[in-house]
């Protein structure tokens, strides 16, 4: 038996080593696979009481692996906070296309579209390797002229930025994945330039925003959000936007601010800059979305949750069958359930919900 269990950690260290020595070339995300098994197989040895020499040569496998993922280029540049500070751009004339590097801060206007962490991971991955694609261009404005416009423009920490501020930062309008992640990059220490910039200048940033993008390839949140942008005087579509940055998904805020989910047809019309229909029924009433997700949130409800149509479809059947003005106050009063936490998790329908309001109603 003992000969067997040595064989195995001779097998096992050969093996794991090997994925040890070719991690160089590993992605973060098969570099965590290995580290998983690697210590799921650690566990095993300890459960079936392997040799301690056994034992200790995996834990030292494990050790290596947890060492290649934390000096990973994906891990370092991803896990530090990115502060608003100035990057390099190297800004090409599009008539001259002559070369010249300026340095300014990243800026983003509110309600652009949704950045996916994802994308920004990949990018990291291909910058450190040396494989960027330099020949698409990051289209960038300056923040001072949306700010003179009226758009509200952020720093890459979500901060406002003022009119005094504004001459410091670049907008980026395309190209938001690749700009994070050069910044991350150089928020590990490293100095990366942004390739390939375009400034350009246009009046109405949500449709050249439709121009530039494909809009076949976005998904209702993308289309909503660059819709508040095109329309920045749209009370529902920007109200929606936000809440969607808070995780709440886009039919059940159509619920919640209008009585009816908003129709592809609707959308489109609205991304056009178009006036667009709402489905019949629909009744917008901005004040008393508000006031059901902050009552819901105050009970205790998290957004992961409350996004879930069940929760506005229960109160609208509750305030149809008794008044809204009830309605609301058993919202107020849900926070007095005993696990409630349970209680909201077990919500599947509608009925579900309206049963928790009768019952602090009674």
């Amino acid at each position: 038996m003992e000969t067997e269990k040595s064989i195995s950690m001779a097998n096992n260290e050969s093996q794991v080593n090997n994925t040890v020595d070719n991690t160089t070339q590993k992605s973060m995300e098969n570099l965590k696979k290995d580290l998983k098994k690697a210590e799921r197989n650690l566990d095993s040895l300890i459960k079936k009481k392997f040799p301690l020499v056994v034992i200790e040569a995996q834990r030292k496998i494990v050790e290596e692996l947890e060492t290649e993922v934390a000096n990973h280029p994906e891990m370092k540049a991803s896990e530090i906070k990115v502060k608003p500070d100035f990057i390099t751009f190297e800004v090409v004339d599009g008539d001259t296309y002559q070369k010249t590097e300026v340095s300014k801060k990243l800026a983003f206007v509110e309600n652009n579209r949704p950045v996916d962490p994802k994308k920004v991971s990949t990018f990291i991955s291909t910058i450190s390797d040396g494989k960027y694609e330099k020949a698409y261009p990051v289209i960038v404005i300056p923040a001072t002229s949306l700010v003179e416009q009226g758009y509200t423009v952020k720093d890459i920490e979500g901060n406002v930025i003022t009119k005094e501020e504004a001459e410091d930062y670049f907008v980026i309008l395309d190209g938001q994945h690749r700009s994070i992640a050069f910044a991350r990059i150089n928020a590990t220490g490293e100095t990366c330039v942004i390739p390939n910039v375009r400034v350009k200048e246009k009046e109405n940033i949500g449709e050249y925003l439709v121009e530039i993008n494909r809009v076949g390839n976005w998904d209702t949140k993308d289309k909503i959000t660059v819709a508040a942008l095109v329309n920045k005087e749209d009370e529902l579509l920007n109200v929606m936007a936000m809440r969607m940055g808070e995780g709440f998904n886009p039919s059940t805020l159509g619920l919640i601010y209008a009585k009816k989910k908003l129709s592809d047809k609707a959308t489109n019309s609205a991304l056009k800059g178009e006036e667009y229909s709402l489905p019949q029924g629909a009744e917008i009433n901005i004040e008393r979305g508000n006031k059901f997700i902050t009552l819901c949130q105050m009970a205790g409800i998290e957004v992961k949750e409350l996004t879930k149509r069940y929760f506005i479809e229960g109160f609208d059947g509750y305030s149809t069958s008794t008044s809204e003005d009830q309605a609301f106050e058993a919202l107020k009063k849900l926070g007095e359930l005993k696990d409630k936490e349970k209680k909201f998790k077990n919500v599947k329908s509608g009925n579900d919900f309206i049963a928790l309001l009768k019952k602090v109603s009674a």
